[in-house]
C-alpha cells in the first residue's frame, strides 16, 4: 500500500470516529461556547464589569477618561481556524499510545471540524513547523472538513519548532477576520506572553497542549543513543540514572508550568492532553466551561 492509499485509509477512520464522537450534545455544547468571532463592529458604550477587556478600545477611552468598549452584532457564519503544530517533535509516538502526537491532533482537529459543519460554519486550517507553511481560507463542508484531515496527516516532515512570535504574526497575516482559533501543539518552544496577547485580542484563543506521557517521566531503562528530532543532535541518554530521571522530569513540569501561568494571565481557557488518554471528555468539560462562562 502506498502512503497515499495509507493516508486516505487513516482520513475515513478518523472521520468515522468522528461522526460517532460528536452528538447532538457535544454539537450544542460547540455552539454555545462559540464567542466572539464573526464579529462586526456596532457602536460604543460604557465598561461594565464582566466585559472582556480585549474589547476595550483605548482611543475612546483616552479622549472621554471613561472606559469604553466596542459592540458588535454577529454574523450568522462563523470561522473556525485549527493552527496544527507539525514540528518534527510532533510524530513521536510512544508511552503506551499507538497514536503520534500528530495523529492524536489530527483526530482532535476532525471532531473539532465535523462539528463546524454541522453547525454551518467555516473552517480553516493552517499548518506551521514545516517549510512551506500551509494555510487554507476557511470555507464550509465536509470537503473542506476531510481536506484539514488529510492535510494534517501528510503534513511534510517538519523541523524545529517555530517561535510562539512568528506563529501569531503568521495567523494574524493569514486570518485576518476574527476566528475561533485552536492552536494545537505540544507547546515545546519558549512561552511568550506577549505573543499570546497579542494572538487572544484578535481571535478567541483556545491552546490545546499535547503530550506523551514519555516526554514527561522517562522510563527506568539503561542507556541508550537518542536524537533530538528537531535539531537531529544525537546523544546518549541514560534515563537509569535517578538524578537524570528527576531533573528531566523537573525541568519538563517547570516549561509546562510557565506555559500555564502565560496562559492563565492572560485569562486564556486551555487543555493540556496526554495521548494515552480519550481527549473527548476534556473537550466537552472546556465547552461546557465556556457555554456556563457565556451565558451569564
Amino acid at each position: 500500500m502506498d502512503k497515499t492509499q495509507e493516508i486516505m485509509q487513516q482520513v475515513r477512520r478518523i472521520e468515522m470516529q468522528a461522526r460517532r464522537l460528536v452528538t447532538a450534545t457535544f454539537a450544542g455544547q460547540y455552539r454555545s461556547g462559540f464567542r466572539g468571532q464573526g464579529l462586526d463592529f456596532d457602536d460604543f458604550r460604557e465598561y461594565m464589569p464582566g466585559d472582556e477587556p480585549r474589547f476595550i478600545d483605548w482611543k475612546v477611552t483616552a479622549r472621554t477618561g471613561t472606559p469604553y468598549v466596542r459592540k458588535f452584532h454577529e454574523e450568522r457564519e462563523q470561522a473556525l481556524l485549527l493552527a496544527v503544530d507539525t514540528s518534527a517533535s510532533m510524530r513521536y509516538a510512544g508511552g503506551g499510545s499507538t497514536d503520534s502526537k500528530l495523529e492524536y491532533a489530527a483526530r482532535i482537529a476532525a471532531v473539532l471540524a465535523f462539528s463546524a459543519v454541522q453547525n454551518g460554519d467555516k473552517i480553516g486550517l493552517l499548518l506551521f513547523g514545516c517549510r512551506p507553511h500551509l494555510y487554507l481560507p476557511p470555507a464550509k463542508g465536509m470537503k473542506q472538513c476531510l481536506r484539514v484531515v488529510r492535510e494534517i496527516l501528510s503534513a511534510p516532515p517538519g523541523g524545529e519548532d517555530d517561535s510562539m512570535e512568528d506563529i501569531t504574526t503568521e495567523i494574524i497575516l493569514t486570518q485576518r477576520k476574527p476566528a475561533m482559533c485552536f492552536l494545537i501543539s505540544d507547546f515545546l518552544m519558549q512561552p511568550d506572553k506577549q505573543a499570546v496577547g497579542k494572538l487572544s485580542f484578535v481571535h478567541e484563543l483556545i491552546p490545546l497542549r499535547i503530550n506523551d506521557p514519555l516526554e514527561l517521566e522517562l522510563p527506568m531503562v539503561g542507556s541508550f543513543y537518542a536524537q533530538d528530532p528537531e535539531s537531529g543532535e544525537q546523544f546518549i541518554a541514560t534515563p537509569g540514572d535517578e538524578d537524570m530521571r528527576t531533573a528531566h522530569s523537573k525541568a519538563m513540569r517547570a516549561h509546562m508550568l510557565n506555559w500555564e501561568r502565560t496562559f492563565t494571565r492572560q485569562g486564556i481557557d486551555y487543555l493540556s492532553l496526554l495521548t494515552h488518554l480519550d481527549f473527548m471528555p476534556e473537550l466537552r468539560k472546556l465547552f461546557a466551561r465556556r457555554s456556563r462562562l457565556f451565558a451569564r
